[in-house]
Protein backbone atom coordinates (compact mmCIF):
# COMPACT_ATOMS: atom_id res chain seq x y z
CA UNK A 1 0.00 0.00 0.00
CA UNK A 2 2.83 2.43 0.85
CA UNK A 3 4.31 1.83 -2.62
CA UNK A 4 1.01 2.72 -4.31
CA UNK A 5 0.72 5.94 -2.27
CA UNK A 6 4.33 6.84 -3.03
CA UNK A 7 3.77 6.24 -6.74
CA UNK A 8 0.58 8.35 -6.68
CA UNK A 9 2.35 11.22 -4.91
CA UNK A 10 5.33 11.03 -7.29
CA UNK A 11 3.08 11.04 -10.36
CA UNK A 12 0.96 13.89 -9.02
CA UNK A 13 3.94 16.05 -8.11
CA UNK A 14 5.58 15.28 -11.46
CA UNK A 15 2.45 16.34 -13.31
CA UNK A 16 2.24 19.58 -11.34
CA UNK A 17 5.91 20.30 -12.04
CA UNK A 18 5.49 19.71 -15.76
CA UNK A 19 2.37 21.78 -16.18
CA UNK A 20 3.77 24.82 -14.40
CA UNK A 21 6.85 24.91 -16.68
CA UNK A 22 5.00 24.03 -19.86
CA UNK A 23 5.45 26.53 -22.68
CA UNK A 24 2.60 27.26 -25.01
CA UNK A 25 2.14 28.09 -28.65
CA UNK A 26 1.76 31.86 -28.80
CA UNK A 27 2.24 32.29 -32.55
CA UNK A 28 -0.42 32.30 -35.26
CA UNK A 29 -0.29 29.50 -37.82
CA UNK A 30 -0.05 30.98 -41.34
CA UNK A 31 -2.91 30.43 -43.78
CA UNK A 32 -0.61 30.39 -46.83
CA UNK A 33 2.93 29.46 -47.84
CA UNK A 34 4.54 30.87 -50.99
CA UNK A 35 1.23 32.52 -51.89
CA UNK A 36 -0.78 29.29 -51.73
CA UNK A 37 -3.33 28.51 -49.03
CA UNK A 38 -2.59 25.59 -46.71
CA UNK A 39 -4.71 23.50 -44.38
CA UNK A 40 -3.83 25.26 -41.12
CA UNK A 41 -4.86 22.31 -38.95
CA UNK A 42 -2.35 20.02 -40.70
CA UNK A 43 0.36 22.69 -40.58
CA UNK A 44 -0.20 23.33 -36.88
CA UNK A 45 0.35 19.62 -36.12
CA UNK A 46 3.78 19.84 -37.77
CA UNK A 47 4.94 23.10 -36.20
CA UNK A 48 6.51 23.18 -32.72
CA UNK A 49 4.07 22.84 -29.83
CA UNK A 50 5.46 25.97 -28.23
CA UNK A 51 6.89 29.28 -29.35
CA UNK A 52 6.22 32.98 -29.45
CA UNK A 53 7.01 34.36 -32.90
CA UNK A 54 6.44 32.68 -36.27
CA UNK A 55 7.55 34.07 -39.60
CA UNK A 56 6.77 32.57 -43.00
CA UNK A 57 8.77 34.18 -45.78
CA UNK A 58 9.53 33.54 -49.40
CA UNK A 59 13.30 33.49 -49.81
CA UNK A 60 14.73 36.37 -51.79
CA UNK A 61 15.73 35.34 -55.30
CA UNK A 62 12.73 33.08 -55.80
CA UNK A 63 11.39 33.15 -59.35
CA UNK A 64 8.48 31.82 -61.38
CA UNK A 65 10.41 28.60 -61.98
CA UNK A 66 11.76 28.07 -58.45
CA UNK A 67 10.21 29.22 -55.19
CA UNK A 68 11.49 28.61 -51.67
CA UNK A 69 9.64 29.47 -48.49
CA UNK A 70 10.84 29.03 -44.96
CA UNK A 71 8.98 29.02 -41.69
CA UNK A 72 10.77 29.99 -38.50
CA UNK A 73 9.59 29.89 -34.92
CA UNK A 74 11.53 32.04 -32.48
CA UNK A 75 14.23 32.54 -35.14
CA UNK A 76 14.75 28.78 -35.68
CA UNK A 77 13.90 27.37 -39.13
CA UNK A 78 11.31 24.61 -38.62
CA UNK A 79 9.83 24.03 -42.09
CA UNK A 80 10.84 24.57 -45.69
CA UNK A 81 8.72 24.42 -48.80
CA UNK A 82 10.21 24.48 -52.27
CA UNK A 83 8.35 24.50 -55.54
CA UNK A 84 9.93 24.23 -58.97
CA UNK A 85 9.23 23.46 -62.58
CA UNK A 86 10.98 20.26 -63.60
CA UNK A 87 11.26 18.14 -66.72
CA UNK A 88 8.29 15.80 -67.09
CA UNK A 89 8.63 12.17 -66.15
CA UNK A 90 10.07 11.97 -62.63
CA UNK A 91 8.03 10.45 -59.80
CA UNK A 92 7.20 11.90 -56.39
CA UNK A 93 8.71 8.82 -54.71
CA UNK A 94 11.98 9.20 -56.64
CA UNK A 95 12.24 12.90 -55.81
CA UNK A 96 11.71 12.21 -52.10
CA UNK A 97 14.38 9.52 -52.20
CA UNK A 98 16.91 11.47 -54.27
CA UNK A 99 16.49 14.74 -52.35
CA UNK A 100 16.08 13.44 -48.78
CA UNK A 101 17.01 9.73 -48.87
CA UNK A 102 13.54 8.64 -47.74
CA UNK A 103 13.44 5.12 -49.13
CA UNK A 104 9.89 3.91 -48.53
CA UNK A 105 7.46 6.80 -48.53
CA UNK A 106 3.74 6.26 -48.67
CA UNK A 107 1.96 7.29 -51.82
CA UNK A 108 -1.35 9.01 -52.58
CA UNK A 109 -3.35 10.42 -55.48
CA UNK A 110 -2.18 7.94 -58.11
CA UNK A 111 1.48 8.36 -57.15
CA UNK A 112 1.58 12.12 -57.62
CA UNK A 113 2.16 12.50 -53.85
CA UNK A 114 4.79 10.75 -51.74
CA UNK A 115 5.03 11.41 -48.01
CA UNK A 116 6.62 10.32 -44.76
CA UNK A 117 6.39 11.77 -41.25
CA UNK A 118 8.96 14.52 -41.84
CA UNK A 119 8.69 15.28 -45.58
CA UNK A 120 6.47 15.11 -48.65
CA UNK A 121 6.59 15.71 -52.40
CA UNK A 122 3.79 16.35 -54.87
CA UNK A 123 3.75 16.64 -58.64
CA UNK A 124 1.36 18.59 -60.82
CA UNK A 125 1.63 17.33 -64.38
CA UNK A 126 1.46 20.10 -66.94
CA UNK A 127 0.22 18.79 -70.29
CA UNK A 128 -2.01 20.09 -73.05
CA UNK A 129 -2.41 22.91 -75.51
CA UNK A 130 -0.48 26.07 -74.74
CA UNK A 131 1.47 24.43 -71.91
CA UNK A 132 5.03 23.20 -71.95
CA UNK A 133 5.31 19.51 -71.10
CA UNK A 134 6.73 19.75 -67.60
CA UNK A 135 5.82 19.06 -63.99
CA UNK A 136 5.64 21.29 -60.96
CA UNK A 137 7.25 19.66 -57.94
CA UNK A 138 6.56 20.78 -54.38
CA UNK A 139 8.72 19.50 -51.52
CA UNK A 140 7.92 20.12 -47.84
CA UNK A 141 10.36 19.27 -45.05
CA UNK A 142 10.05 19.74 -41.28
CA UNK A 143 13.14 20.39 -39.19
CA UNK A 144 13.57 20.05 -35.43
CA UNK A 145 11.99 21.29 -33.21
CA UNK A 146 9.02 20.86 -35.57
CA UNK A 147 7.04 17.66 -35.08
CA UNK A 148 7.06 14.84 -37.64
CA UNK A 149 3.52 13.58 -38.27
CA UNK A 150 2.73 11.35 -41.25
CA UNK A 151 -0.99 12.05 -41.36
CA UNK A 152 -0.53 15.82 -41.00
CA UNK A 153 2.17 15.79 -43.70
CA UNK A 154 -0.15 13.96 -46.10
CA UNK A 155 -2.94 16.45 -45.39
CA UNK A 156 -0.61 19.43 -45.76
CA UNK A 157 0.87 18.37 -49.11
CA UNK A 158 -2.54 17.28 -50.45
CA UNK A 159 -4.23 20.55 -49.45
CA UNK A 160 -1.37 22.70 -50.70
CA UNK A 161 -1.26 20.89 -54.04
CA UNK A 162 -5.03 21.18 -54.53
CA UNK A 163 -4.91 24.92 -53.78
CA UNK A 164 -1.90 25.40 -56.08
CA UNK A 165 -3.64 23.48 -58.86
CA UNK A 166 -6.64 25.84 -58.63
CA UNK A 167 -4.29 28.75 -59.36
CA UNK A 168 -3.50 27.25 -62.79
CA UNK A 169 0.26 26.98 -62.21
CA UNK A 170 1.03 25.27 -65.51
CA UNK A 171 0.53 28.42 -67.58
CA UNK A 172 3.65 30.56 -67.63
CA UNK A 173 3.14 33.84 -65.83
CA UNK A 174 0.83 32.23 -63.25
Amino acid sequence: MRFAVLVAITVASGAVGCSSNEQKQEYTVPKALCGVSVPTDALSHLLPASGKKLTADEVEGSSEDVRLCKVTVDDVMVLTLSRERIDAGDSAQHILFSQLSIARPKSAQDGTIAYADQAAVSLIKCRGAGVEKEDISTLVKVLKPARPDESAMKNLISGYTAALNKQGPCKRGS
